[in-house]
């Protein structure tokens, strides 16, 4: 087997956002912004406002192309490392690769594939080094995806 396996892919799936998805959000973030500050509540509709901005710039904002690197000790995705020691098991489905994580904070660690990444190779060389388990996304996130979408 290979010592190291690379691929490319986004950070994540962009989808565009019209014109009209910005002032939606923008009218109903101004609208809840008024309606605190005349309930007394200024600090809340500052943050609205501050929030519907984050949300803004980064709905806009195009992914980056990451190099995501698998080797035998740890997975290096971008400047990332994580350690193959610190996974419990692994599952492929829908063009990810789901890692199930012996940290409590961060249970799962999802990786992107691109459609040029040869599943069957990162599979094989992944079982050399970790269980395969079928585990899925959760529900919130799958839910955010299509919300974002």
């Amino acid at each position: 087997m290979e010592n190291e396996i690379s691929w490319e892919a986004f950070e994540y799936e962009f989808n565009p956002k019209s014109n009209n998805w910005f002032w939606v959000i923008w009218i109903l973030a101004l609208g809840l912004s008024v309606m605190f500050y005349l309930l007394g509540n200024i600090v809340f509709g500052i943050l609205i406002l501050v929030a519907v901005f984050s949300i803004s710039v980064f709905a806009s904002r195009k992914p980056d192309l990451m190099i995501i690197r698998l080797n035998s000790k740890k997975i290096i995705i971008k400047n990332k490392e994580i350690d193959l020691d610190d996974l419990e098991s692994f599952w492929i489905e829908n063009q990810k690769i789901l890692f199930k994580s012996l940290k409590k904070l961060s249970p799962y660690i999802i990786i992107p594939l691109s459609s040029r990444a040869d599943v069957e190779e990162i599979r094989d060389y992944l079982l050399e080094y970790l269980e395969e388990e079928e585990l899925h996304e959760s529900i919130l996130q799958i839910f955010l995806e299509k919300i974002w979408s």
